[in-house]
């Protein structure tokens, strides 16, 4: 079967060959997902180290040790979307440098990617129910209840 430009072919039931263009763009994705993978792994280590070191040496104190929870909380959720986008971009390497088993490394990138996109939309779920949560507290603490020290008393 001729190669079309700039679209997959299939070669037989069930397999799929990527064109040398197609190849190009799915080996400079993959770069890019393990570059991203790495990063956050390594982002998310440092985050979580210098948390747990500051809630353990005592530096972060009444408002700060928030901070500081908030920042292992991250650090947290840095390390699996790392490790999905840099697995991602394994599964699109190997498709790049294999032949015959397009569609199989594909589905493992595309699975890779799935669970990256789920924890980002659980995160912005959860960031947006906390903004959401912090915005009524400010809002009842200024307009509804007096502006006294009722409200804002535990934050200074």
């Amino acid at each position: 079967m001729a190669r079309s430009s700039g679209s997959a072919v299939p070669d037989g039931p069930g397999h799929v060959e990527f064109s040398e263009g197609e190849r190009e763009s799915l080996r400079a994705l993959a770069a890019s997902m393990s570059f991203v993978g790495v990063c956050l792994i390594l982002f998310g280590g440092l985050l979580g180290i210098l948390a747990a070191g500051a809630l353990y040496s005592g530096f972060a104190t009444s408002g700060l040790a928030m901070g500081a929870v908030v920042a292992l909380v991250v650090a947290v959720a840095y390390l699996p979307a790392g490790w999905w986008a840099m697995s991602g971009g394994r599964s699109l390497s190997a498709l790049v440098r294999t032949r015959g088993r397009d569609a199989h490394h594909l589905l493992e990138a595309v699975g890779q990617m799935r669970r990256l996109f789920g924890l980002a939309r659980a995160l912005i779920i959860v960031q947006a129910l906390v903004i959401a949560g912090v915005m009524s507290v400010f809002i009842w603490c200024s307009f509804v209840v007096d502006k006294t020290a009722k409200c804002w008393g535990p934050w200074g």
